[in-house]
């Protein structure tokens, strides 16, 4: 979900930044420059605190124990 959602902001972002280019208020390098930040903001990993706090899988064999024999 977060990944959609980042994908939607950065989208609106190009799409902001080429309507105030196509309008004329930006000239073509601020308008190539703000698509660079674009990538450099919303490709950013996540914070490092919150990746800290997930817990990995792990595999637990829950495989029968050896009986003795009788």
């Amino acid at each position: 979900m977060a990944i959609l959602v980042r994908i939607l902001l950065w989208a609106a972002w190009l799409a902001g930044v080429g309507w105030v280019w196509h309008v004329g208020v930006l000239g073509t390098a601020a308008s190539i420059a703000l698509a660079a930040l674009s990538l450099v903001v919303f490709a950013w990993p996540g914070s490092s605190s919150r990746r800290r706090h997930h817990r990995e899988l792990r595999y637990v064999d829950m495989g029968k124990e050896p009986t003795g024999h009788h």
